[in-house]
This record gives C-alpha cells, sequence and structure tokens, in this order.
C-alpha cells in the first residue's frame, strides 16, 4: 500500500477534524448540562427523553387543573358557610317574632333585618371566582340569582335566572379522571327551598299588615289588572303560627341540605388534593429517571474534555512533525 504525503495529510486532517468535534460535543455537554442535545446524539434516548418531558408536561397540566378546581371549592365552600350564617341569623328572628310581644314597628324592625338576611342568600350565590359566577353552572357570565325588592310592599323575594343551570363543571385531573368542582343555585334552591325563602317576607309583612301578597314561582308577586300588588286579608295571629312552625321547620330542612352539599363538595376537595399528591409523587419519579437519561455528570465529563484536549494538542505536535515537506524540500 502506497503512501503519499497527500494522504498522510489528509488523514491527519480528518482526525484532527474528529478531535475537534468530540471536544465540541463535550463542551457542549457541560455548557448545557444535558447529554443529549440533539436527537443524532443518540436516538433512542432522545425519544425516551421526549416522552418523559411530555408525560411530565401534562401532569404538571393536571396539577393546575387541581389547583384551579380546589381553589375554586374552598372558595364555594366558604360561601355555603356563609350562605349557613345568613340562615341562622333569619332562625333566630323567627324566634323572636315567635314570643308575640313585639309591637308593629319593632316587627317592621325585624321584617327589614330578614329582607336584608335574604338579599345576603342571594348575593352568596352571585359570588364570583377569577370573573366567573361559581353557582350558576355551566352559565358562568350571569349572576344565578336575581334579588326582587317590590316597590310597593317592600316584600324581598329570590328569583333563579333562567339562563343558569344545574349542570357541572368538570376538570381532568389525572390521565382519565375528572371531577365536578361546582355547585350551583339550582342545586341549592330547588324549586321548595326557594319558595320557603320567598314565604318569609311576604308572611312577615302579613303579620304587621294583615295582607298578604301571593309570591308565584318565578318569585315575583301576583298583580290585579291595574298593575298593582294583589292583597288578600289574612289573620295575623295564624301569619305568625305558620312562621314559627311550618315555615322555620322548611328553613330547617333547606339549612340541612345546604350542609349535606357542602358536605359532598368538601368530598370532591378532598378527593382533588389525593390526587394532586400522587400527581406531584410521579412528576418527582419521572424528573428522576429523567435526571438518570439526560443529567450530565460534571466531573466526569470534565475530566473527559481535559483527555480530549490533550488528545488534541498531541495529535497537532504530531502533525506538525510529520507536515513539514514543502515543495522547496524537493527543489533542493
Amino acid at each position: 500500500m502506497r503512501i503519499t504525503n497527500a494522504s498522510m495529510t489528509r488523514n491527519h486532517m480528518y482526525d484532527t477534524q474528529q478531535n475537534l468535534t468530540r471536544m465540541n460535543k463535550i463542551s457542549e455537554q457541560l455548557d448545557t448540562g444535558k447529554i443529549v442535545n440533539r436527537v443524532s446524539d443518540d436516538p433512542h434516548k432522545a425519544i425516551r427523553i421526549m416522552n418523559l418531558n411530555n408525560e411530565i408536561r401534562y401532569t404538571e397540566k393536571y396539577s393546575y387543573n387541581i389547583d384551579e378546581a380546589v381553589g375554586w371549592m374552598e372558595t364555594t365552600d366558604g360561601s355555603l358557610e356563609k350562605f349557613g350564617d345568613a340562615l341562622n341569623d333569619i332562625k333566630e328572628d323567627m324566634l323572636k317574632v315567635g314570643n308575640g310581644t313585639y309591637s308593629d314597628e319593632e316587627l317592621k324592625a325585624l321584617q327589614a333585618e330578614m329582607n336584608e338576611k335574604i338579599k345576603d342568600l342571594g348575593n352568596v350565590l352571585n359570588t364570583t371566582y377569577g370573573g366567573k359566577y361559581m353557582f350558576g353552572g355551566t352559565n358562568v357570565d350571569e349572576p344565578p340569582i336575581n334579588i326582587l325588592v317590590d316597590d310597593e310592599t317592600r316584600v324581598v323575594t329570590l328569583q333563579l335566572n333562567p339562563k343558569s343551570n344545574t349542570d357541572n363543571l368538570k376538570a381532568d385531573i389525572s390521565d382519565g379522571i375528572n371531577i365536578d368542582y361546582n355547585l350551583s343555585a339550582g342545586e341549592i334552591f330547588t324549586k321548595e327551598h326557594l319558595d320557603t325563602i320567598n314565604s318569609i317576607s311576604s308572611t312577615m309583612n302579613a303579620m304587621i299588615t294583615g295582607e298578604k301578597v301571593q309570591v308565584k314561582s318565578d318569585g315575583t308577586l301576583e298583580k290585579n289588572a291595574d298593575g298593582t300588588v294583589k292583597k288578600t286579608a289574612v289573620d295575623k295571629v295564624k301569619e305568625r303560627e305558620e312562621l314559627n312552625s311550618t315555615i322555620k321547620g322548611k328553613v330547617d330542612k333547606l339549612a340541612n341540605h345546604a350542609l349535606d352539599e357542602r358536605t359532598s363538595l368538601g368530598v370532591r376537595a378532598n378527593t382533588a388534593e389525593k390526587v394532586r399528591e400522587l400527581n406531584d409523587e410521579n412528576i418527582l419519579n419521572m424528573k428522576g429517571v429523567l435526571s438518570l437519561d439526560q443529567d450530565v455528570d460534571h466531573v466526569d465529563k470534565f475530566i473527559e474534555l481535559k483527555s480530549a484536549e490533550l488528545v488534541y494538542q498531541a495529535s497537532i505536535q504530531v502533525g506538525a512533525k510529520l507536515i513539514q515537506p514543502t515543495i522547496l524540500d524537493y527543489m533542493r
């Protein structure tokens, strides 16, 4: 086999370029902290790393969904606590009315207080989270409760917004697992419960005036042909008894119903929290595996870089001795 200066130079340049390429690769790994920086470095490991990164991103997205859902449910829980407090205040006012010693003026003051508590019930169910109405079902852009105050009688009633619904808001919290994280006004105020609340103010008004107005199923008052509120003469004593027996019992049922809904919501929030813990654990495990596949051992790589530099320097020195002849050497 014939070896010429040209072939020797060509081989030397190729080997030197390979040494430079190896040094550059090691240097890049040290700079980025990653063993694989492009698919061509290690196709099999690169695909494994990409799959792990995708899985981590998906799981982190699930954790974000859980944070949003739990935040929503915690705010809902706080609102239900206020709802229960308002109901308790209404029941206390009913007990005050029941002793029968209050004058009409004192009853008017109690009616005004009860009216404000009824408004509080409506305002609680119109609570927003991040600019969205929480109790409107899937309609989060409009308040689910309309608070109606009759100018003539000052009777306060609540009305479910016809555009609200009882549909569930769902969030994906893990692969193949989703959770309902909302509670609608319609689920709290069933027709029976809403009728109960709407009968309080009209009954109090009847106890004071001796005239009772009829509240329709939509929360509005029945009107005469001339547009005035339709009134019926009633016995004040019987209205007091109605308030402190039948209506108070129904308010107790509403309070228990709201508590049951709050308990159910708490169970869902608990489930979401446990799934988040599992997701966080999975993320840590996947990041550990990813680190084994991708992260650089800086000490080993630094030693490898220094070895490559020594090899490169040696090749340069050898090349300087081998590629010495020039055309002038042949002209002598």
